[in-house]
């Protein structure tokens, strides 16, 4: 948890206009949510966020200012295909030119992102977008054609309502529209698989397996 998100993405962003990257961590783990749940990634979380979510477990303070090809030659001392660009908000901030090192060094890019900025020059190979209207946040349109899954974080009823109310919901063929129950509710894990058996069709359930499993 961060305690004060205001003062952490000021930070950020002063870092990252200094041409630094604002990186709380990297390292290599396995994904533990979503469609790539299982899959060695390595993962590289970028200080600060334009939200501050109630449920938020993620301390997004700057803990290392690094140069670009830094960031690569780190990654690129694990043995993974996958890098994952996290947060905090990694789309607050222009990271195509990282994108394209990192693609140039062999890698598969995905990213994980609130859906509030789209970021159409970075060429990703996985999106994943987590919507956060709850939390005063707003998804770009951008993304209902381009997200390859959306995880919606889940408390109550009223948020399975927000899911289904995602324009892809209805499209057999579109993004995977995954439930995720917040760990901190236990409540939240009977309330998705009821309104998985109702809407079978377009509804998956993903559960933060590294939490479970204790994986760091």
């Amino acid at each position: 948890m961060t305690p004060d998100p205001a003062a952490a993405t000021r930070a950020a962003v002063n870092v990252f206009r200094q041409g630094l990257l604002p990186i709380v961590e990297i390292f290599y783990s396995l994904q533990g949510e979503g469609g790539r749940a299982g899959q060695a990634t390595v993962f590289i979380r970028l200080a600060g966020c334009s939200l501050a979510c109630s449920f938020c477990d993620t301390d997004f303070r700057v803990k290392r200012e690094m140069r670009l090809e830094e960031v690569v030659e780190e990654a690129a001392s694990y043995q993974s295909p996958w890098v994952c660009l996290t947060g905090g908000e990694p789309t607050l901030f222009d990271l195509k030119p990282l994108c394209d090192a990192l693609h140039n060094a062999g890698f598969l890019i995905q990213t994980e992102t609130n859906g509030m900025h789209p970021r159409p020059s970075w060429n990703l190979d996985y999106i994943t977008v987590s919507p956060k209207e709850s939390e005063g946040g707003h998804l770009n349109p951008w993304y209902l054609d381009h997200a390859t899954e959306f995880k919606y974080v889940i408390d109550n009823e009223d948020d399975i309502a927000r899911a289904l109310e995602n324009p892809t919901a209805g499209n057999p063929i579109g993004p995977a529209l995954y439930l995720q129950p917040n760990a901190l509710n236990p409540e939240a894990v009977r309330l998705c698989i009821e309104a998985i058996k109702r809407n079978p069709h377009r509804l998956r359930l993903s559960l933060q397996t590294h939490k479970y499993l204790q994986i760091p």
